[in-house]
């Protein structure tokens, strides 16, 4: 099966559920802004934020991106991150970049190269990463709209770069409880991997107050879950007992092997990352979400 990377939510979420990667200097991330919507406020004291424009401790999620007229398909589950140091995180679906920038009023200047880590991602999240950090380099001009802290836009473009449009937003993650989540990847420590042909999209579940119950693909079950911060307990799990295809049995057995004892669960936008103790997990969309 191919190997393929997770959507993140800001660096520091994904790192936590994919477990450390390996890096590589200029092109590795680390490092989350706070959670905070206030603008930082000019500082005369040589900070590497001067703005009063809402930029800093939140976490934007990218909706678009257009580099040198070329526009890919954007994760899930990206990201940008920017902290009133002037740490920047940017999270790519599957690897992540980061670094320093300056902001000066509306201006965001890359001081060095960003790092990035890597794991082996599906084309398209590779074809992402490529264009994200093409864009990320000089100084990209800012303006926010709304007022609203969970309704802001921000529209990042290159005035060296014409072609270059980066359109995020700050809209708030899908509830964990509530949302029909659809299994988009199986992953392990290190990577992870499409699903079985034919199997995508069939896999789906939904957290409740104390159970989850869904389809592993084939066969539906439900089973206890105890929802406590960052981890889910789940309960013995009962299914039905169909006979499936070889591909959907695979997927099921798969399922079967995060749906136990307690994992770590982290959500960003749409996306839900699912992680075993012992490495095994998945990925999930929240389909029929808005923004």
């Amino acid at each position: 099966m191919q190997k393929q990377g997770i959507a993140t939510v800001g660096i520091a979420a994904l790192l936590a559920l994919t477990a450390a990667c390996g890096t590589e200097s200029g092109t590795s991330a680390t490092g989350a802004g706070t959670d905070s919507s206030a603008p930082a406020s000019a500082d005369p004291s040589g900070s590497a934020v001067r703005t009063d424009l809402p930029l800093t401790g939140v976490r934007w999620k990218v909706d678009s991106l257009t580099v040198a007229g070329a526009t890919p398909a954007v994760p899930a589950a990206a990201t940008m991150e920017i902290d009133r140091d002037g740490r920047i995180s940017l999270g790519t679906g599957c690897n992540g970049y980061s670094g320093r920038v300056r902001v000066e009023g509306d201006e965001i200047t890359v001081v060095s190269g960003l790092n990035r880590t890597f794991v082996g991602c599906s084309m398209y999240l590779e074809r992402y990463e490529e264009a994200i950090g093409d864009a990320f380099k000089g100084t990209l001009k800012a303006h926010v709209t709304g007022r609203a802290a969970d309704d802001r836009e921000l529209v990042l473009t290159s005035p060296g770069k014409p072609a270059t449009r980066i359109t995020l937003t700050t809209r708030p993650d899908a509830p964990l409880v509530g949302t029909a989540w659809t299994v988009d990847a199986l992953t392990s420590t290190r990577s992870s991997t499409t699903l079985p042909k034919g199997t995508e999209g069939k896999a789906h579940f939904t957290f409740e107050h104390g159970s989850v119950s869904g389809s592993l693909g084939c066969n539906s079950f439900h089973a206890p879950a105890k929802v406590s911060g960052s981890k889910v307990t789940f309960g013995p799990v009962i299914s039905t007992k169909m006979a499936c295809s070889p591909a959907l049995s695979e997927l099921e057995q798969g399922i079967l092997k995060v749906l136990k004892g307690t994992v770590t669960v982290q959500t960003s936008h749409k996306a839900l990352f699912l992680k075993g103790e012992d490495g095994a997990g998945l990925a999930a969309v929240a389909r029929g979400v808005d923004g």
